[in-house]
């Protein structure tokens, strides 16, 4: 099993994830880039306060407004690959309870090639599918949502 390629394209709390639990992340087809795209999405604006009066066409704001960011749900696709399902099932517990505890529940997401950081806590496993059978090389691919509670620009 040589996937060298995969060394050092996500960090999480400064641990190469691939390294330590053979995860990364993962696209359904070849060229596909719903991670990037999923963590490069801008967040959604929080809505400004207005009034509405009955008597007035539309509603008053004030003459300055102070745009600011919601939190927001980010779902990335990982890929766990081990040599055999010892390797497998080891790897996969480690690495979910790695994401549940992470620096006192936060993760640092950092994929260098984006040249930025998420702060972000687990939420959720949003879909499982095991990939192979547990016989020889076992790979499986699971949705993971996570929250941004301030979105990183």
């Amino acid at each position: 099993m040589t996937m060298d390629i995969l060394k050092g394209l996500l960090l999480i709390n400064g641990v190469d994830v691939f390294v330590d639990y053979g995860a990364f992340l993962a696209e359904e087809k070849a060229g596909d880039t719903k991670n990037y795209s999923a963590l490069l999405k801008p967040p959604s604006a929080k809505p400004h306060t207005a009034v509405s009066f009955r008597e007035k066409d539309g509603e008053k704001l004030p003459d300055a407004l102070l745009p600011a960011w919601e939190a927001r749900d980010v779902t990335l696709q990982f890929a766990i690959i081990a040599a055999d399902r010892a390797q497998f099932l080891s790897r996969y517990s480690s690495f979910l309870k790695f994401l549940k505890a992470g620096n006192k529940g936060w993760l640092t997401i950092n994929p260098p090639e984006l040249g930025r950081s998420y702060r972000m806590y687990y939420k959720d496993c949003t879909d499982y599918t095991q990939l192979t059978e547990f016989g020889g090389e076992v790979i499986a691919k699971f949705s993971g949502k996570f929250r941004e509670p301030v979105p990183s620009l």
